[in-house]
């Protein structure tokens, strides 16, 4: 089948300036382990040329079946990082969704044009209580990725990054082995759900193993998000799930195994949606998680109380990482000023491009540069 781009010139597509990378991987790494840069780290994302608007933007299920078209989807967000000329590290991943590690367990999600991946299998109270870390097995829609992996690698070479396919935190893994009949469990049989947990927890050590055996990533060191660059923490964790947990159970089941998966990766950040201040003090208090992240919900962007949340995280010696929502009537420079208020504490590294409208800047490049003034 012939391909639908010709595949190989992408990395011609990229416009990369090697002077730019180096000195964004430089901030990006003070800037994680407590240091001064020279100027505090930004992301922004920049309008595309024109030849980087005609590559493919294929649907979610022609890119799951297609290494080609899944490469071009995740070029195009590379270009718009690379574009800017910020402090984002531009890389890309294998997209296949939130349950793509549950198929080392047999376990496969259901495919849409429209939306992600969604796992809607799950294994029964017996099948999990049988398992054990040798049942997971590099198979069905794991190895695939695994194999767009090296793809990915082969075609780009050393121009572009890959970092690894999504992959959850344990107790987001155990609720996904399991669907919502684990919140049972954690009151009639917490012995059951300390075993899957277990579980889960090997299931999240070898999977970042084997996808970092193939794009030749250290443990202690990452990529990620098509923006990250870490030398001193080699995971994401995500602990959606966890919001839904009480302080207790979140302490007893689920705060243990984050804390070994972030100790074998010698550290990580963690990202959740939903408020739940309990959990966030107690990613807080592990040493070592490097940031935080949270996914402003949509008519819930303001949720989370900002300069509460920031110093909560100054205070711990975290840093919060990622997109905070401009406030109503909140002009683009005054914006960008509070955002900096808390970077130049070495306590924020954000996305700018909210402040970038018709009203603010005409452009990323102007609220870059009104960045680095401050």
């Amino acid at each position: 089948m012939q391909p639908p781009f010709p595949i190989n010139s992408l990395a011609s597509l990229l416009r990369a300036d090697p002077h730019r990378e180096n000195l964004a991987r430089r901030r990006q790494t003070a800037l994680w382990q407590h240091q001064k840069p020279d100027a505090w780290p930004i992301v922004f994302n920049a309008p595309l040329t024109t030849d980087q608007e005609n590559i493919p933007v294929p649907n979610f299920h022609d890119a799951f079946y297609n290494q080609e078209l899944m490469l071009c989807s995740q070029f195009r967000a590379a270009c718009a990082i690379v574009n800017a000329r910020a402090d984002g590290v531009p890389s890309i991943r294998v997209n296949f969704g939130t349950g793509v590690c549950l198929s080392c367990l047999g376990l496969e999600q259901e495919i849409f044009p429209d939306k992600m991946p969604w796992l809607r299998q799950h294994l029964t109270r017996d099948q999990i209580a049988r398992l054990t870390p040798d049942d997971i097995k590099n198979q069905g829609t794991f190895s695939r990725g695994l194999e767009f992996m090296r793809c990915f690698r082969q075609i780009m070479g050393d121009s572009l990054p890959i970092y690894c396919m999504d992959t959850q935190g344990p107790f987001d893994l155990a609720h996904l082995i399991m669907g919502d009949d684990l919140f049972y469990e954690l009151h009639e049989d917490p012995a059951f759900v300390h075993h899957l947990m277990e579980i889960a927890l090997a299931l999240g050590i070898k999977t970042h193993t084997w996808m970092k055996e193939i794009i030749g990533e250290p443990l202690a060191a990452h990529h990620h998000t098509g923006i990250l660059y870490a030398e001193n923490m080699g995971i994401r964790i995500c602990e959606d799930t966890t919001t839904l947990l009480s302080p207790k159970d979140i302490r007893e089941f689920a705060i243990p195994c984050t804390q070994r998966l972030a100790q074998h990766f010698g550290g990580a950040w963690v990202h959740y949606c939903g408020r739940n201040d309990h959990l966030t003090r107690a990613i807080c208090e592990l040493p070592e998680i490097r940031a935080i992240n949270f996914g402003h919900i949509p008519g819930h962007e303001h949720d989370h109380p900002f300069e509460q949340d920031m110093a909560l995280i100054h205070e711990s010696g975290k840093v919060y990482f990622g997109r905070w929502p401009r406030r109503p009537d909140e002009s683009g420079r005054d914006y960008l000023r509070r955002l900096h208020s808390w970077a130049a504490k070495g306590s924020l590294f954000p996305s700018g491009n909210e402040a970038v409208g018709p009203h603010d800047f005409p452009d990323v490049f102007t609220a870059r540069d009104f960045w680095y003034s401050l």
